[in-house]
């Protein structure tokens, strides 16, 4: 009588052991094994499905990075060490270079070529006289392209040469796969920066406190002459998410929508930094949520929309013009009623 089953032998083919274990066996037993078996691949299967999906899962992003400031250690990410066009994210190392090669109290001038500078801006003079702090702070804060013009031209001397400066401390720093070509973060050709490298960049800007103080402010008043603008930062996370320590949009129609900030938790520093995204409020919640479980709303995010508010200061009315006014009014009544007057002798005459 041939055994119930085979021994078991460790060095067979798949082929072997398939055989040994179903073919081999009474029909009940290979019944039982072949059930406990299926059930154990679809309970395998079930447990390994949410661990396989990406982390990226929904997000639009072209590349995103989210890591702990003082190891690295990366939280989760995409494509971060792909090349894309920066936007005004680029304006965190024009700042880094501003806030080392000037004091804050200087008085800058812009040059005649401010004036062709596109949106978004402060709407600068040329030969007018500007703090250089306020010039940094609208370059953050208003995300203002002529402020970030200007501040190159008047370290560097042109903004090719003030370029050269800002690839010059990208590499010192760390930020080796980075290329800037002007201050603002305009698209220009060959202008490019990777996840990786922003976030490095913005590791090294938060050693300022200065720079730490620009992007935690919300609302920034600028003086123009005879009126002063209240900007908000462009930033919504900073007005409707408590962890925020601050960071900095960019967008244009190339670079669509761009991002790096900081944020806290437990003691930690985190840094978020995106490219290339199609929904950036979105794409931030979606990548937070791997941190936090108290996150904004949609409508949250939309309230804390940034906005522009002018003042312009009330000028009373001197004694002088007050007095004028009402003598004119009272020579208009007095000759009012001697026409009125004249008319009545008339009738009165007629009659």
């Amino acid at each position: 009588m041939p055994p119930l089953f085979l021994p078991i032998v460790h060095n067979l083919s798949p082929i072997a052991r398939f055989f040994q274990f179903y073919i081999a066996k009474p029909k009940r037993m290979v019944y039982k094994t072949f059930i406990v078996h299926f059930f154990i691949v679809i309970i395998c299967l079930f447990l390994a499905i949410p661990c396989s999906l990406p982390a990226h899962e929904g997000i639009t992003a072209c590349s995103y990075l989210l890591v702990e400031k003082d190891t690295f250690q990366v939280i989760s990410g995409r494509n971060y060490d792909h090349k894309h066009p920066p936007a005004s994210t680029t304006k965190v190392l024009t700042t880094i270079v501003a806030l080392e090669n000037l004091q804050g109290n200087e008085t800058i001038v812009p040059n005649a070529q401010v004036v062709k500078i596109p949106a978004s801006k402060l709407n600068l003079i040329p030969g007018r006289q500007y703090k250089a702090f306020d010039l940094i702070k609208g370059t953050m804060i208003e995300s203002a392209n002529d402020a970030a013009y200007t501040i190159g031209t008047h370290i560097g001397g042109s903004e090719e040469s003030f370029a050269k400066i800002m690839n010059d401390k990208a590499r010192s720093i760390g930020a080796f796969d980075s290329n800037f070509k002007n201050a603002s973060g305009l698209f220009v050709e060959g202008q490019y920066t990777t996840c990786w490298d922003l976030a490095i960049m913005f590791r090294y800007a938060l050693e300022s406190d200065n720079f730490r103080d620009i992007i935690a402010t919300r609302y920034f008043l600028f003086n123009d002459s005879k009126k002063s603008i209240r900007y908000k930062n462009h930033n919504r996370l900073l007005f409707c998410f408590e962890p925020t320590i601050g960071g900095k949009t960019g967008f244009t129609r190339a670079s669509k929508h761009c991002y790096v900030g900081a944020f806290e938790k437990e003691g930690r520093v985190y840094i978020l930094s995106m490219l290339g995204s199609r929904d950036l409020w979105g794409d931030a919640i979606k990548i937070l949520q791997s941190l936090y479980s108290d996150l904004p709303s949609d409508r949250e995010i939309r309230l804390a929309k940034s906005n522009s508010l002018t003042l312009t200061s009330y000028k009373q009315k001197t004694p002088h013009k007050e007095a004028v006014k009402k003598t004119t009014v009272k020579k208009k009544t007095a000759k009012y009623k001697t026409e009125k007057y004249k008319k009545r002798s008339k009738k009165s005459a007629a009659r």
